[in-house]
């Protein structure tokens, strides 16, 4: 397979399926955007369904996954979700990558089809299994799956929020403002790190109030 042509196609198909999905997107438009005959998309990944679902992989293996995180024994598990907060911010908003990279995991993510549901289970749920993992660390009480995906997509959402909000942030705080929130990445995830935990710590207080009210309840 032709290299070139391989990432010719996948760059034009990632934009075109980000920008109108994969029922809207169409071959010809993907190939006259690559420059390309339209026998191409058959010829190197035999069809649309195929090139979607490469297309979705090439933006997610982008930013390295599943996630390589190789923390050393004894790791603080609030250490482990700083860094795992700090990588998702910069993928998501990483201004050397592709634009469609995000905005077509975005899509993926809302408008999900048979297509990209391998892709899903092979590449996006390990990453938010791998983040529950880090909040059911952080909290000392038991969690229950439910409040582990409240709080895991409650991260997730904070990244998002910069990434795909940039129109109606900069009619609340103004332009200069959100620009310079949304380029300094550090700032970002040292934040969301930040409020994350505060909010993680007094789920875990108030969990052991709880357990305390009850243990006196039963020796009474």
């Amino acid at each position: 397979m032709d290299d070139s042509s391989n990432k010719k196609l996948l760059d034009a198909a990632g934009q075109v399926f980000a920008d109108k999905g994969f029922a809207a997107a169409t071959v010809r438009e993907i190939c006259s955007l690559a420059g390309m005959n339209i026998a191409a998309v058959n010829y190197h990944f035999g069809d649309k369904e195929q090139l979607y679902v490469e297309a979705i992989r090439a933006a997610e293996c982008a930013g390295g996954v599943p996630p390589n995180f190789e923390w050393p024994a004894g790791a603080p598990p609030e250490q482990k979700l700083s860094d795992f907060i700090h990588r998702m911010v910069n993928d998501m908003l990483d201004v050397h990558r592709p634009t469609w990279h995000a905005k077509l995991i975005m899509r993926a993510m809302l408008e999900p089809t048979q297509a990209c549901e391998d892709v899903v289970r092979e590449f996006i749920r390990p990453k938010f299994t791998l983040l529950e993992s880090l909040i059911d660390e952080i909290v000392p009480q038991k969690l229950t799956p439910r409040e582990l995906h409240l709080y895991a997509f409650s991260i997730v959402g904070q990244c998002l929020l910069y990434r795909f909000h940039h129109p109606v942030g900069k009619l609340l705080v103004g332009e200069a403002e959100f620009k310079f929130l949304s380029d300094n990445l550090d700032l970002l995830a040292d934040h969301i790190t930040r409020f994350t935990l505060s909010g993680l710590q007094c789920v875990g207080s108030a969990r052991k109030v709880e357990t305390n009210e009850e243990s006196q309840e039963a020796r009474q």
